[in-house]
């Protein structure tokens, strides 16, 4: 387990641990005008990507993108790449993102 969530746990409480999760609709409603035409978006900071799983769907792929290779394991879905990469360099192609998100980081 990550000494962070672990911290977090002992802190907080294991019940407030997925706080993000319950939130996600609020957040998602805040800025959905901007990711409803994107067919690529970057969750940068992504985590264990509660965003980018509310956001895949057949319409557009998103990179979820994060420096913990250990937090992307828990990213599953056909529509999301896993991406290990630091944000100050990202390797993706010019052109090729319509959006970028960075939410909770």
């Amino acid at each position: 387990m990550n000494i962070f969530k672990l911290l977090y746990r002992i802190v907080v409480g294991i019940d407030k641990l997925h706080v993000y999760e319950g939130r996600t609709g609020k957040y998602l409603s805040h800025f959905k005008r901007y990711v409803d035409d994107a067919e690529v978006i970057v969750d940068l900071g992504c985590g264990g990507g509660v965003f980018s799983k509310a956001l895949a769907c057949e319409k557009r792929l998103v990179i979820a993108l994060d420096i913990e290779k250990k937090m992307l394991k828990e990213i599953e879905s056909s529509f999301i790449e896993r991406m290990c990469a630091d944000a100050h360099n990202l390797p993706l192609r010019d052109g090729l993102v319509d959006c970028v998100l960075s939410l909770t980081s």
